[in-house]
């Protein structure tokens, strides 16, 4: 599981890494005739019209409960390469069982856009805190998704997504079932 883990984070490291290494001068918007230095070009500074803030919500209702909310947030290192964060609480209660959690969690993303292509690739490391009905207590599970989707842009860096992903590190603790079918919003700033 630690050589699962450690090749996905080596493999997503360096598509950041290498993704910041070409000089995209024309995707940035850079004239390299002029002499002026904004903070859009490639020299470093923080840009917030690369931010998207988005995530997703949940929720079922009757002998199973189901309330998720789950915020993220991105940051385009380049206008193809999606890395980000994120954060999930879920209630959870199955009257049938008399089982009730509050489960909680974080993730860490890269997703890939394909140009002119409503298609992108996902990869994510989420770690799940739970109370684990086996062994009446809390766990924390390691998930580690691979795969991809359909998105649909509606201005500037802001889209829709429905992706199709499988956790690789799929245990009896796990706490998705493969495959995992997710929609969520990304709103760029």
């Amino acid at each position: 599981m630690i050589r699962i883990l450690t090749l996905v984070f080596a493999l997503t490291l360096s598509v950041t890494v290498f993704s910041q290494v070409s000089d995209d001068a024309y995707v940035y918007g850079d004239d390299r005739g002029s002499s002026k230095n904004d903070s859009k070009s490639s020299n470093g500074k923080f840009d917030w019209e690369r931010v998207t803030l988005g995530g997703g919500l949940g929720a079922t209702f009757g002998d199973i409960t189901y309330f998720e909310i789950a915020p993220t947030v991105g940051y385009y290192l380049t206008d193809n390469v999606l890395v980000g964060m994120g954060g999930t609480y879920i209630y959870y209660s199955n009257n049938i069982y008399e089982y009730k959690t509050n489960m909680y969690g974080g993730n860490v993303f890269t997703q890939y856009m394909f140009n002119n292509l409503p298609v992108l690739a996902h990869a994510e490391t989420a770690l799940m805190n739970y109370y684990s009905f086996n062994r009446e207590s809390r766990i924390t599970t390691t998930a580690v998704l691979l795969g991809g989707g359909l998105k649909q842009d509606f201005g500037g860096r802001s889209y829709l997504s429905i992706l199709v992903l499988w956790d690789i590190n799929e245990t009896e603790d796990s706490f998705y079932p493969n495959p995992i079918i997710r929609a969520g919003i990304a709103i760029g700033l």
